[in-house]
């Protein structure tokens, strides 16, 4: 009986929010949130409350907590009734469908597509993107943002103001799907001081989110464009470049050259050297901190798939025994993609280029039970091939 009323509540949402969403594509409206709430607020009423609001353990920073099948509610006072006030809601569950068809199985390029975005690319600072800030009238104003470190996305929040008063909804991310979502009724918060910050942030740029898809094909190959990234370029950066404090190591070939080791904090470069210090090429850049970007701003901790959708794939074939994949291009043969599957604890991502120097790089990416602990790029002999 319960998941009938959770479907029917939720049918009826997503009928309106679709609706609402194809005659109007417009900002997150303060009667969206209001509407979702008011929904939510009479399902809990038909739904079994979960725990007693008036226990010690039910008291948060939002109210009280009131808890659901779908989710948690917080009140004013510690009880629960069709005259409770409610301060916010926090969906878990996916049955629960909100304004324009949104649940917690949406990733975020599902919010960019159903919320006008004027900021598609999130240009803005490290840690947030202002998507939008528009004035439909004087004393009001809407607005979109996004808080992230880096490529990893925390939340995506939306919000509306009218008449001084200040609604939201914000989306938990967790590897660029929504964990979680809270929807929120005015409080203390100072609009004209949270719009004066929004614009602002509109003012700073310089940090963008990769592009990604599941459709490996509308993306790009590896090139050497993806070679300049942070303060590095691959091609031309020297070893008295390269960022903080390090110990260099210069090692004789004994042949006429040289190779010159530079370790940095959380990076390890090599350079070959015609002389001691002389004509000096970087031969491998590896990543070992967290706190560095590759190219496609790949960050050690990242997940497999979280990096297999930055990169083009889908042109090629798995081999007979399901361990290799060529992702595009010929192995071996530049450009190229490819992944190792292993026995599924160490896998490995594989992109080759050519550049316009004549030089051919790689990018290896080695994984450990999915996460990714190691960026190395290095350079190509012209008879390296996958047997090497």
């Amino acid at each position: 009986m319960m998941r009938r009323i959770i479907w029917g509540f939720c049918l009826a949402v997503l009928l309106l929010a679709a609706v609402g969403a194809c005659a109007e594509n417009r900002p997150v409206t303060a009667e969206e949130i209001r509407d979702s709430m008011a929904a939510l607020r009479e399902l809990a009423l038909q739904e079994r409350l979960l725990n007693d609001p008036a226990q010690p353990e039910a008291e948060a920073e939002d109210g009280y907590a009131c808890q659901f099948e779908f989710g948690v509610l917080y009140t004013e006072e510690p009880r629960w009734d069709e005259n409770a006030q409610v301060n916010v809601i926090a969906v878990g569950e996916a049955d629960a469908v909100l304004f324009r068809g949104i649940n917690v199985y949406w990733e975020v390029n599902d919010l960019m597509a159903a919320i006008p975005c004027e900021n598609p690319t999130m240009d803005g600072n490290y840690t947030q993107a202002l998507l939008y800030l528009e004035e439909p009238t004087e004393n009001s104003f809407r607005y979109g943002l996004v808080q992230r470190d880096g490529q990893r996305i925390s939340a995506m929040e939306y919000g509306a103001a009218e008449e001084g008063q200040l609604w939201k909804a914000t989306f938990q991310i967790s590897g660029d799907g929504i964990d979680s979502i809270r929807l929120s009724a005015p409080t203390e918060e100072d609009p004209a001081a949270l719009k004066a910050a929004l614009t602002a942030l509109g003012g700073e740029t310089g940090y963008r989110r990769v592009a990604r898809s599941r459709d490996g094909e509308s993306l790009t190959m590896f090139s050497e464009e993806d070679l300049v990234f942070g303060e590095i370029n691959f091609l031309s950066t020297l070893p008295d470049q390269l960022m903080g404090n390090a110990e260099v190591m210069i090692m004789d070939n004994e042949d006429g050259t040289w190779l010159e080791r530079v370790d940095g904090e959380g990076f390890e470069a090599v350079f070959s050297l015609d002389a001691p210090e002389g004509n000096a090429r970087m031969q491998s850049f590896t990543i070992l901190s967290p706190d560095l970007e590759g190219p496609r701003c790949v960050r050690i901790g990242d997940l497999f798939h979280e990096d297999y959708t930055r990169f083009r794939s889908g042109e090629g074939d798995m081999d007979a025994a399901g361990l290799k994949e060529t992702l595009y291009g010929t192995w071996g043969t530049v450009p190229y993609g490819a992944a190792e599957y292993g026995d599924g604890q160490e896998m490995l991502l594989r992109y080759g280029t050519g550049t316009s120097a004549g030089i051919n790089v790689e990018l290896i990416l080695r994984y450990e039970d999915t996460v990714l602990t190691e960026i190395i790029l290095h350079t190509l002999d012209e008879d390296e091939s996958d047997e090497n």
